[in-house]
């Protein structure tokens, strides 16, 4: 793979059926499960679409968030880190809000004709976790990874594989190992876009790191 075509990557087209909205904690601890997440969606032949993929200040984050689940067809909701902050004594319910706008979008959006009906899938850390934070969606049972990367990517692929049009997608073992062989040759793809292993493999550099996994999936589909 060239360096022009790490840095000149065209932009995705945003497909409705392919786009999924992902809403979960934006830090640092959780970093490992989000990328295993995004590789996992986009090796399912699917598009991922965050509230932070664009950092520009012409449009309302509130706005940015409610455009960007009005594009997509699914979202992928985790509720691990709705509790009380150590420094505030508050809880984070930018997570749950989140899901609230989504379900919204499901009731009451319209998916047009020939488009597929919306869909979201609820994750959280550990059993029952849900029924505490968001006990209005009793029934929606959420699917438990218990911070393990791996287990998320199986969710993800579990969820995906029956809204996929296309190619079936492969299984949750075989995209986990395609993710371990994307992750050993990360140190490469950071050293042609002359950027350090630390700043891609660090939050700041989400929107990087994910220009790499999609190349590398271009070049690694089959």
């Amino acid at each position: 793979m060239s360096e022009r075509g790490l840095r000149r990557l065209p932009p995705v087209s945003a497909q409705f059926e392919r786009c999924v909205f992902v809403n979960c904690p934006f830090d640092l601890d959780y970093l490992p499960l989000l990328h295993a997440m995004l590789f996992a969606i986009h090796d399912c032949g699917f598009i991922s679409r965050m509230s932070v993929e664009d950092s520009g200040s012409n449009e309302m984050r509130i706005e940015k968030i409610i455009r960007i689940i009005g594009d997509s067809c699914y979202s992928i909701h985790d509720i691990s880190r709705v509790e009380v902050s150590k420094a505030t004594s508050l809880p984070r319910f930018n997570m749950p809000f989140e899901c609230g706008l989504a379900m919204g979008a499901i009731r009451y959006g319209r998916s047009g004709a020939g488009r597929p009906q919306r869909d979201f899938l609820l994750m959280a850390a550990v059993p029952f976790q849900d029924r505490v934070t968001l006990s209005d969606l009793a029934g929606q049972d959420p699917e438990i990874h218990g911070n393990d990367p791996q287990r998320l990517v199986a969710a993800v692929r579990g969820f995906l594989s029956a809204k996929a049009t296309g190619k079936r997608p492969r299984g949750a073992a075989a995209i986990w190992k395609r993710y371990e062989r994307f992750q050993s040759q990360l140190p490469v793809l950071a050293e042609r876009l002359e950027i350090t292993l630390a700043e891609i493999q660090s939050f700041s550099y989400l929107r990087d790191w994910s220009w790499a996994m999609t190349s590398w999936l271009r070049t690694n589909f089959a």
